[in-house]
């Protein structure tokens, strides 16, 4: 049995809404999507080998930052795709939406909060970690939950482990770490894969390298 989970989440697309005053032109980005990447502690070997053969013979030694119209993105996350598929020790899930349809709150002016990037971002984050424990159980009895670092405050960061606690339809993370995606591999595939499904919910990919992702639409936001 696991000893320890770690769901790693990065987001792609800016918790905005800015709109041009004159054209009505959303000058943000249009979709925004959030993505968790999770494993077991058994589970570290098989992607670190991959990730570290994928960058040994890509030459890619900084950060990853591949578009899904690349090749290479296909190389990297087509293997994640066949681990997962051969055991439950990796697991994937996205929610993403359209943000000119979007119902819900803290994203526009005059919806049913006031906009807010970082209660916005805290919602959507809230509403993944439901989605994706609705299909998926935890493997050992903790997790970590490891969020790609933003410029939050001290009490930002309080209030977000205040939120998620008050939501008691999925397990409460052991901790929570802000980490900065360049040192951490997880937050790296996290990123790809929100990516992804970015470019395919824009008309611009498929979802085919991605369809062992467990996604949900939240523009019609409850």
């Amino acid at each position: 049995m696991a000893k320890h989970d770690y769901i790693f989440v990065d987001e792609s697309g800016d918790p905005g809404y800015k709109v041009d005053p004159e054209s009505g032109q959303l000058l943000s980005s249009s979709f925004y999507i959030a993505a968790a990447l999770h494993l077991s502690d058994d589970a570290f070997a098989g992607l670190n080998k991959h990730v570290a053969a994928f960058r040994f013979y890509s030459g890619l030694s900084r950060e990853l930052k591949i578009p899904p119209s690349m090749a290479e993105f296909d190389k990297l996350v087509n293997p994640i795709k066949m681990m997962a598929e051969a055991n439950g020790n990796i697991r994937a899930s996205v929610v993403y939406l359209d943000k000119v349809k979007y119902t819900g709150s803290s994203l526009k002016p005059g919806g049913l909060r006031a906009a807010d990037p970082v209660k916005f971002r805290n919602y959507v984050l809230r509403r993944l970690l439901k989605h994706h424990f609705r299909r998926y159980e935890l493997l050992s009895n903790q997790y970590d939950l490891v969020l790609d670092r933003v410029e939050t405050t001290r009490n930002q960061r309080a209030g977000l482990k205040r939120y998620l606690a008050r939501d008691d339809k999925f397990p409460k993370p052991t901790y929570i770490t802000h980490a900065a995606s360049i040192y951490v591999e997880g937050l790296q595939i996290a990123h790809h894969i929100a990516n992804g499904f970015k470019a395919a919910v824009a008309g611009q990919g498929t979802l085919e390298e991605l369809s062992f992702v467990n996604a949900k639409d939240l523009t019609r936001s409850e």
